[in-house]
């Protein structure tokens, strides 16, 4: 039996505008599950957000502009998208349900600082790093 050790990578926290339906947030997570370095997406278009858990050797600039030609050929607007490293899973899961990947696991275990990724001179997002995925 082989057991595989979780490889870091990096969250990215996208601002979409234009989704108003689950089929918008279906097409907008096709879309960036395409990509190459993606290793999953998940898409909210009620909050207008999706989260995107990249590979370790993927860059968050390289990827933002990527996902932003994809967004917009899906038909939708990427406002902004601000990365951090992704958190180290803790035993018992983080606080959400999310694994600890969103930054809520709890006073023990503090996310680190998002780095904000520019997008066409987009501002950020906006979301912080204690928020739920």
């Amino acid at each position: 039996m082989e057991i595989m050790s979780h490889v870091p990578g990096t969250v990215v926290e996208l601002a979409v505008s234009g989704m108003t339906c689950d089929g918008c947030s279906s097409s907008v997570e096709k879309a960036l599950t395409g990509l190459a370095g993606v290793r999953s997406a998940s898409v909210d278009h009620a909050s207008g957000r999706a989260v995107v858990l990249l590979d370790a050797e993927t860059a968050a600039e390289d990827f933002a502009f990527d996902a932003d030609a994809a967004i917009h050929d899906a038909g939708y607007t990427l406002e902004g998208a601000q990365a951090r490293p992704e958190r180290a899973k803790r035993a018992g899961g983080g606080g959400c349900g999310g694994g600890g990947a969103c930054g809520c696991g709890g006073a023990e275990a503090k996310a680190p600082e998002p780095v904000a990724v520019a997008v066409d001179d987009a501002s950020c997002c906006g979301g912080g790093s204690d928020s739920c995925c």
